[in-house]
């Protein structure tokens, strides 16, 4: 004889309720009788419900194996949704340090282009402050020399004079700052005047020279230099012993100079 539907209905339940209680059991346990409890059991029940068919107990244990534990048929879809919240929080995580990183970099960029940009402004005041130039030509439609000393040369027919640092009146000019400066001098002699040098001197020191000579036609030279000099340094031209130079309104004989950049 069978067990009633009702009783295996009671069982069921029981068996949910505790596998909902320990949430690791995912089989359904049903809570054995002693025999001779089942007995009296079935020896009641026996008049109230004589019919057992097995298709009903075998569609009650289907029921069962199918249904399982709620808890345990929500474990994967929460398993997941954790998992899937753990990798997302990873990813942010990620995003947040890469986002950081590119500000870091971004911040010394910036420092970079605040210390190059002091830097412009400062080379831009300091040129401003420091614009030097000058060109100046021999005031002379006639012959200087011969000359018995090593003679300086005023070149008083000034063209331009910019920072005022070039003197027409002593012919030198003065470094106002500590910098590079480009020097260049030209010279002319008119034809049975001889012969024609000098040289260009840094305080006294010779730099760059010149020297011509001429019987039948006129005679030029020049040369040029780039000289590092410290504020106060004296820069001018001086026509050698005995030797002659010569110009007239075309200015042939000219001394310029300017500030390359200062140090």
């Amino acid at each position: 004889m069978g067990f009633p539907p009702v009783m295996l209905l009671m069982c069921l339940v029981v068996g949910l309720s505790t596998c909902r209680a320990e949430g690791e059991d995912n089989q359904i346990r049903v809570t054995e009788t002693t025999e001779e409890e089942q007995e009296n059991h079935l020896t009641e029940t026996v008049a109230e419900d004589t019919e057992t068919p097995d298709q009903d107990l075998q569609t009650v244990a289907v029921e069962a194996s199918n249904s399982g534990s709620p808890e345990k048929g929500c474990e994967p879809s929460i398993y997941m949704v954790l998992k899937e919240l753990g990798a997302l929080q990873e990813r942010q995580k990620a995003t947040v340090s890469a986002l950081e990183e590119t500000n870091r970099k971004l911040e010394a960029s910036e420092k970079k282009i605040d210390v190059l940009n002091s830097s412009l402004t400062e080379m831009r005041r300091t040129y401003e402050g420091h614009q030097v130039a000058f060109s100046a030509a021999l005031p002379t439609t006639a012959t200087i020399g011969p000359v018995n000393v090593l003679y300086p040369l005023v070149y008083k027919h000034v063209l331009s004079n910019i920072g005022g640092h070039y003197s027409p009146v002593t012919g030198y000019f003065t470094a106002p700052v500590r910098g590079i400066y480009y020097f260049s001098f030209s010279s002319f002699c008119w034809p049975g005047d001889g012969t024609s040098g000098g040289s260009l001197y840094r305080n006294e020191n010779q730099v760059v020279s010149w020297y011509g000579y001429t019987k039948t036609a006129p005679v030029s030279g020049s040369n040029s230099a780039i000289l590092l000099l410290q504020a106060g340094d004296m820069v001018n031209v001086r026509l050698w012993n005995g030797r002659k130079i010569s110009d007239n309104g075309n200015k042939y004989s000219t001394f310029s100079g300017f500030l390359l950049s200062p140090m």
